[in-house]
């Protein structure tokens, strides 16, 4: 396959994605807990560390905002890139998403990542990922932003302290839903630098072979977006699947760890990619 973009080249190999805390009279030390996780695996060999937004679920839930959560994990490591899991339902529009990584950039002195969802299920979605990514990258990249959107816009928009990562940020897709997908694979080809896809190594299969050798237009010339697998389970199964999504031409997996995120487990799961 074609190289992948520059920017996408720090996130290659192994990410850990924090799962969402549980009760709270265990996890009353959320930050502790994900301190250690977050450096452990940035000493065994991780390239990035993502968090999960919360859910609203009381009273059994324990509430966090998770770029909070990132921003405080960027002070407690030195190499590790640091995102949030995009959800299918992401809140927050993409110039104050923009703002929000932008800020995580500048503490954690260039290693932050801004995700969008995008759903395979529903064609329609492929025009309001392709202006989401618009708005990102002109957010994080132009000196006075300006994208008119039928979605999403942002005019003459300031965005200071401007990031700080050489290359700029990342942009990843979290692929969401079913189907082909095709013209939100499109998208993602020629505007992202990753995606992030569930379903295994049948799923990396299913998109290497549409995002693999593709020769379109990118806004990147001469690259082509990173391919992602996603993995969740116990140690034994995860290593297998992460094995899998190799072996089908991935070039990272996330590998997801519930709470409370134990350091042994973590180091275990390092050396399988």
């Amino acid at each position: 396959m074609a190289p992948i973009a520059p920017s996408a080249r720090r996130l290659a190999g192994l990410g850990l994605c924090l799962g969402r805390p549980n009760a709270r009279p265990e996890h009353d030390d959320v930050f502790d807990r994900a301190s250690a996780a977050a450096v452990a695996a940035e000493r065994a060999g991780f390239t990035s560390v993502w968090t999960t937004e919360t859910t609203a679920e009381p009273p059994g839930a324990v509430p966090y905002e998770a770029f909070s959560l990132i921003s405080a994990l960027a002070v407690r490591t030195e190499t590790v890139h640091l995102g949030v899991v995009a959800e299918a339902d992401q809140r927050r529009a993409p110039s104050i998403l923009s703002k929000i990584v932008t800020s995580v950039d500048v503490i954690s002195r260039g290693r932050a990542i801004l995700s969008l969802a995008g759903d395979r299920s529903d064609a329609t979605d492929a025009h309001r990922l392709g202006e989401a990514l618009a708005v990102a990258r002109a957010m994080m990249e132009d000196e006075h932003p300006t994208v008119d959107g039928r979605i999403y816009s942002v005019a003459d928009a300031v965005n200071r302290p401007a990031p700080v990562q050489a290359g700029g940020i990342p942009l990843v897709v979290f692929l969401h839903g079913t189907g082909p997908g095709v013209a939100v694979l499109e998208v993602c080809a020629r505007s992202a630098d990753a995606v992030v896809v569930a379903g295994g190594a049948t799923g990396v299969n299913e998109i290497v072979s549409f995002l693999g050798d593709r020769q379109g237009p990118r806004d990147r010339p001469g690259y082509r977006v990173a391919i992602l697998g996603f993995v969740e389970g116990d140690d034994s199964s995860a290593a297998a699947a992460v094995a899998g999504m190799r072996n089908y031409g991935a070039d990272g997996c996330l590998i997801g760890v519930a709470a409370p995120w134990s350091v042994a487990q973590i180091e275990y799961l390092a050396p399988t990619w």
